[in-house]
């Protein structure tokens, strides 16, 4: 087994523990901890249901994600938002509630963990403090182990952490004057690939995108997730050289084949381009000339490149 499989595995074990020190302490059914990503809720550990991931607006932890704080639901029944959920109406019937939220050291909200039972119930200060303190736990988990800075599913960087990277390129790099550029990628017609083959098929797709682009990037070169089918690349070169990079991202992508219900499938991806200037605002600026060239390719027919200089005045993208 590789180090990296075995880490994972430790980590897995940390978060089973936790659950199940939940799961016992407190006698209910369910007892769950998850990253949340692009609005899908990524169960690392949970005890009672057999899942792995679930759109987040199918969940009760949206309303603990939505507020940032502990939600507490005595009896969903005859809660205003979750009285009529098919969890709670249909098998296998949840009844009650609590959700923490799992915040880095920053403030981050990265994810959450949660209590359900099948029955009303009411949990007392000392039981919700003991709760507070096992969600932290799991949070600092999270990030001792640099989850919280990789997208669970992809691998590639979280935003916030493409952000930081990208302002520590320019500190860097452009302190010594030498060029810095940003790729932004979107996956075309992605929302139709889960429409049609289900949300596992849209994972396999953004993985396999994902690792095609890794193999045409610079160890040093980085890629981040910056939320749902679109991904930033941020590197040095100028904006010619940014542009061949992201021609070769684009083939790589359509040379891509899937099958999924027995029927083929290929997907593409549109790009925009641009390079950084100077000023306190650059990456801001940049990211937006991106967008605009981004939005220039995908009016412009998809499945193509466009750099910024080419793209019409900074729309934002679709």
């Amino acid at each position: 087994m590789s180090e990296t499989m075995t880490a994972d595995a430790g980590r897995t074990a940390v978060f089973d523990r936790i659950t199940r020190l939940a799961r016992n302490i407190f006698g209910v059914d369910i007892a769950a901890v998850s990253l949340i990503e692009a609005q899908r809720q990524h169960f690392q550990s949970i005890q009672g249901m057999a899942l792995t991931a679930i759109p987040l607006e199918d969940s009760f932890c949206r309303a603990t994600w939505r507020e940032g704080r502990r939600i507490v639901i005595p009896d969903t029944a005859v809660d205003g938002e979750f009285a009529d959920h098919p969890l709670v109406t249909q098998t296998p019937h949840l009844r009650s509630y609590v959700g923490l939220p799992l915040k880095t050291s920053e403030g981050e909200a990265i994810g959450t963990m949660c209590v359900i039972d099948r029955r009303p119930r009411i949990f007392s200060d000392r039981e919700l403090a003991i709760l507070e303190d096992l969600a932290q736990l799991a949070a600092s988990e999270f990030e001792l182990h640099g989850w919280a800075t990789l997208d669970t599913l992809t691998g590639a960087v979280t935003r916030r952490v493409f952000e930081k990277h990208f302002a520590r390129m320019l500190e860097v790099t452009g302190g010594k004057g030498l060029p810095i550029s940003i790729i932004l990628l979107d996956i075309d017609h992605f929302k139709s690939v889960n429409d049609r083959f289900g949300h596992r098929a849209g994972d396999e797709v953004l993985t396999s995108v994902v690792a095609a682009c890794r193999g045409n990037l610079r160890d040093h070169d980085i890629l981040g997730r910056l939320g749902g089918e679109e991904f930033g690349v941020a590197l040095a070169g100028d904006r010619v050289s940014a542009a061949a990079v992201a021609e070769r991202l684009r083939s790589a992508i359509a040379a891509l084949q899937f099958t999924f219900a027995g029927q083929p499938l290929q997907v593409t991806g549109s790009f925009g381009v641009a390079a950084l200037g100077s000023g306190p605002t650059a990456i801001a600026d940049a990211i937006l000339a991106a967008d605009a060239a981004l939005y220039a390719a995908k009016t412009g027919g998809r499945n193509r490149v466009v750099t910024a200089a080419a793209a019409a005045a900074p729309t934002i993208a679709e």
